[in-house]
């Protein structure tokens, strides 16, 4: 669909010279006019593009302005994000130094909801005649009578003075505070408590809930958690740990509803009948630790819903050594062909575990001593001795370097795997939209069965990425290995490789710990060097044929008529995407890329001569129609400027400027032109004539 310069600008909230200084450096010409239209072809590649130019442009001015704070590492929006990804990332941000995660699966988590209908007392200020009434009971049993005289009041001759103080001693009999009748009044136990305290109490009734837990969260805890959790009404649960009178309500009320039973604030409940029970199952992931230090394990309980671990939950399971080993039947499978042996660890892996428990001590250390500045030390310290990487580790470190970086990542996976590639297209464009660059290489079909090494869907998204100016796809002779490779600007560069097959798995549940891969991190050499420019350059080689071949193709196939269309095809020939290979002395690529630039510019000037001609023809066959009779003078100079403006388009085409195009500059400005005055008396003349006919 067609788009207006001024709608593409609002569209990624930027400016027209902006736009149209991308648009120039990729070959298009265009004017700051913010009503020129762009068709759909020319759409996409700015909608593919233009946002890694931003990025790429406000770098460079943030290199010259006071740098600000780096962006977080959370750029991609968060329901793009793999729950996989979540749940593994979350656990590696609570895991220690010495644990490594085992694996994670999903955990039902039952608990109930008890509802009671309960009968509460309610704290209620005294009022002036309460504080006196009870403090004369609190020193003696006395009469209502006795009560008056010391107030002052004749209760005996005065009916209004009796009618008031009946009122008040009734009230507080209604309170259960009072008790007797006239001829002698007490206060009750209750009546002396709260007398001490100066309040008394309301009675009113009640309906409540109580959250129970069937695994053992900290009882005030309950309610908080499990009333925020995604969970499931069950048909059937346990009603074993359903309280079973009013004393143990009490205790659970007074965490959970102190509204009914707080004894510090004088909130009593006095009786309370069960109205009903619910059970639900709350749908979390556990992740399960192994410390390498004294061979335990921990549990970290994360909620999807919340997007964090939930530490009341993990602290409660992590209790629970036979649910521990029930789900760790899930993640380790142990048969007839998988035993565990004493074999002892190679020498570099533990002295890697020595070094990251001894790091852990000084975290620990740390932390106690409330020294953040020393933990973010040995924080950057542990990423140097952090060599090796499982699969559900490397799947966090491979999102780091997505979410961190903003430069080269080349990836080499044999295979290309729909779903393992659809969870990994997210990141990618994300890094794209940041200005980095992002080349992926896989292997050429082997004879595995006629199976594709690239699938269908995966074949769909690489063909979508690669009309992006910085994204790159390329198949390599058969190869197995797997390899990531960062390329930073400030040559601080990484490369990991291993047996993880990165475009073509993906981390999921229940993963079976013993079929990890595993993924290492090296320290970059010029053996390391030599390798990676063994795989760019092939990038490069295939990027400059395949921009050979089409445009070979286009000028092999140009249109009947030579239009501006067409020529500005052959001004934009996709050769901006060889930039990053210009100069990485490959002879074959710098020979194939001055070829093309050669052939382009001779088949460019060769085009542009042609349209020239035919534009030098229409204007000289329009200008000779006209020249049969006058025309008006603006007529003339609107001709002069227009074919001006043409000849200014084509200067540099010499020999059709100094012939005919001069030619047509002559008989232009040659042509005839009536006055005003003729033309408004011919005017007339016609207008009469037209009246006479009528």
């Amino acid at each position: 669909m067609k788009k207006r310069l001024s709608k593409i600008a609002r569209d990624f909230k930027s400016n027209i010279p902006v736009v149209v200084e991308f648009l120039r450096v990729n070959g298009y010409e265009c004017e700051e006019d913010p009503e020129v239209e762009f068709s759909s072809e020319v759409v996409e590649f700015i909608e593919n593009n233009f946002p890694a130019f931003l990025s790429e442009r406000n770098k460079e001015n943030q290199k010259q302005a006071p740098k600000k704070k780096e962006k977080s590492s959370d750029s991609i929006l968060s329901e793009q994000i793999p729950l996989e990804l979540k749940i593994i990332e979350s656990a590696s941000k609570e895991k220690k130094l010495i644990e490594r995660i085992i694996g994670f699966t999903e955990f039902d988590w039952h608990y109930t909801i008890a509802k009671f209908k309960g009968t509460c007392s309610q704290p209620v200020d005294f009022n002036l005649f309460d504080e006196v009434l009870c403090d004369l009971l609190l020193t003696e049993q006395m009469s209502a009578e006795k009560i008056g005289n010391i107030l002052g009041f004749d209760i005996q001759k005065d009916p209004a003075e009796n009618d008031i103080l009946l009122k008040a001693i009734n009230d507080l009999k209604a309170d259960k505070m009072l008790d007797g009748d006239e001829s002698i009044l007490w206060l009750t136990d209750v009546g002396i408590e709260y007398a001490k305290n100066g309040v008394k109490f309301s009675t009113f009734t009640r309906d409540f809930d109580l959250y129970v837990d069937n695994i053992g969260v900290a009882k005030e805890k309950v309610k908080e958690i499990f009333s925020n959790l995604k969970s499931e009404k069950q048909a059937t649960f346990s009603k074993d740990f359903l309280p079973k009178n009013s004393e143990e309500v009490k205790p659970l009320a007074e965490l959970q509803a102190p509204e009914i039973h707080f004894p510090k604030k004088n909130f009593l409940l006095q009786e309370c009948t069960p109205t009903g029970a619910e059970g639900y199952k709350a749908k979390v992931w556990v992740v399960l630790l192994e410390n390498f230090r004294d061979n335990t394990m921990r549990a970290i309980v994360y909620d999807e819903k919340q997007n964090k671990v939930i530490d009341a939950l993990s602290e409660a399971l992590d209790k629970q050594d036979e649910i521990k080993a029930e789900l760790l039947e899930r993640l380790v499978k142990v048969d007839d062909e998988i035993e565990f042996t004493n074999e002892e660890k190679q020498k570099e892996q533990v002295e890697i575990e020595q070094a990251l428990i001894h790091k852990q001590e000084e975290i620990d250390e740390a932390i106690n001593n409330q020294d953040t500045t020393k933990i973010k030390e040995i924080e950057k310290e542990v990423e140097s001795i952090k060599r090796h990487f499982n699969s559900l580790e490397f799947e966090v470190e491979l999102k780091k370097l997505f979410d961190t970086t903003s430069d080269t990542i080349l990836i080499q996976s044999p295979w290309v795997r729909d779903f393992a590639f659809k969870n990994r297209v997210p990141f990618i464009k994300d890094y794209l939209r940041k200005g980095g660059r992002v080349y992926i290489a896989y292997s050429e079909n082997e004879s595995f069965g006629g199976e594709d090494m690239v699938q269908e869907e995966s074949k769909k998204l690489l063909a979508e990425l690669d009309k992006n100016l910085n994204f790159y796809c390329c198949e390599l002779p058969a190869f197995h290995y797997k390899n990531v490779w960062l390329v930073k600007e400030d040559n601080k560069n990484s490369y990991y490789s291993g047996s993880y097959n990165i475009l073509s798995f993906f981390v999921h549940q229940n993963m079976k710990n013993v079929r990890q891969e595993k993924m290492t991190r090296m320290d970059w050499d010029s053996e390391l060097e030599e390798q990676y420019f063994e795989v760019f350059k092939k990038f490069g080689l295939k990027y400059i044929n395949s921009a050979i071949e089409d445009f070979n193709t286009l000028c092999n196939n140009p249109p009947t008529k030579i239009d501006r269309d067409y020529l500005q095809k052959l001004r934009t020939v996709d050769n901006s995407k060889l930039k990053p290979f210009k100069g990485i002395g490959v002879e074959e690529f710098d020979g194939a890329l001055a070829s093309l630039e050669n052939t382009k510019t001779e088949n460019l000037n060769y085009y542009r001569k042609i349209f020239f001609e035919n534009e030098i023809e229409r204007f000289e066959k329009q200008v000779n129609e006209l020249s049969q009779k006058p025309i008006s003078i603006d007529r003339k100079k609107n001709l002069q400027k227009e074919f001006e403006k043409v000849r200014d388009e084509f200067v540099d085409l010499l020999d059709l400027q100094m012939n005919k195009a001069k030619d047509v500059t002559d008989i232009i400005n040659n042509l005839k032109v009536f006055s005003p005055q003729n033309h408004q008396k011919q005017h007339n003349h016609n207008h009469n004539k037209n009246k006479k006919r009528r």
